[in-house]
């Protein structure tokens, strides 16, 4: 017989069937003992002997012929408990590993769920900002009939902070702040927004804390980048050089570092023209050592002279 045909004999072993082979061994082991012991009566029969001697040969004579029978149906028995075991084991094995393949994958599906749930969370609370931040915006760059000429509140504050007269970023910014009723409301929007981002995008690295080692070294991922950008895509040149003079600092004891750090972060000057009217303006240019390069990304202002 060969092995595979062996294999599937075992294969087919079931409780049913090991009680039913069971119940014939021990049949016939109990034909066995008493065919042997009808043999010897059989054979010697008489009244009962009272010899030590006789009894020893009966003694040898029955453990010889029955032992030997016997042993080899117990061995078979065994066998035949091993295997009903063993086929018992591996089913339950084989049930755990359906059991704990089926939790894997039902605790990576309420991971999916769970990231899924938390982005729509961060999407809904982001694109509501948003909206907050285009109304402010659109608000500030209308014109309206408090100034002359029908200006909007951004002109107005734009013809004051890049007036001839102002010739550093420090005076550029005093000016600003003296204006924060018209365009202050705007500057807080946007800096609460790129702080949500920040904080809350996901599988972001800056976390709650918002501590500016983190801001400035922690990994910008993908996802932070692309939400960033979908803000940055609503600020036209006018507001990106008012930005440059708003977040203005020089050290982090500054209210406003961690909000030049976003700008920085996120590359909020890249597209920032240096020039108004035509000609490059001494404060915009200015701005280029006063921040890090990474506020300029790929513009051809943060490029070397020589390159430039």
């Amino acid at each position: 017989m060969s092995n595979q045909a062996l294999e599937q004999k075992f294969e087919a072993v079931t409780p049913a069937k090991l009680f039913k082979w069971l119940a014939w061994i021990m049949a016939f082991a109990s034909i066995a003992v008493a065919f042997v012991f009808y043999k010897y009566f059989s054979e010697f029969h008489g009244p009962i002997s009272t010899t030590n001697a006789d009894w020893g040969t009966f003694g040898d004579f029955i453990g010889g012929t029955l032992n030997p029978i016997l042993s080899f149906l117990g061995l078979i028995a065994l066998l035949l408990t091993i295997v009903l075991q063993s086929k018992e084991l591996e089913s339950t094995r084989k049930e755990l590993e359906r059991a704990a393949s089926a939790q894997e994958k039902s605790e990576k599906l309420l991971k999916e769920q769970t990231a899924t749930q938390i982005k729509q969370q961060f999407e809904g609370t982001f694109f509501s900002l948003l909206e907050q931040h285009n109304k402010s915006l659109e608000k500030l760059s209308a014109p309206n009939s408090r100034w002359t000429e029908m200006r909007s509140d951004l002109e107005v504050t734009r013809m004051a902070v890049f007036a001839e007269a102002v010739l550093d970023l420090k005076s550029a910014k005093k000016i600003l702040e003296s204006k924060n009723e018209l365009c202050g409301h705007y500057f807080r929007v946007l800096y609460q927004i790129l702080k949500f981002i920040a904080t809350n995008c996901p599988s972001g690295e800056i976390g709650q804390e918002f501590n500016s080692k983190d801001i400035e070294n922690a990994t910008l991922g993908d996802k932070e980048k692309m939400y960033s950008n979908i803000v940055r895509s609503f600020l036209g040149y006018n507001i990106t050089q008012l930005l440059a003079i708003n977040c203005f600092c020089q050290n982090e004891n500054n209210s406003y570092w961690k909000y030049r750090l976003l700008i920085e972060r996120y590359e909020f000057l890249e597209h920032m023209p240096i020039e108004i009217n035509g000609r490059i303006h001494a404060l915009l240019a200015e701005t280029n050592n006063n921040y890090n390069s990474k506020a300029f990304g790929r513009s051809d202002f943060n490029l070397p002279p020589e390159k430039a």
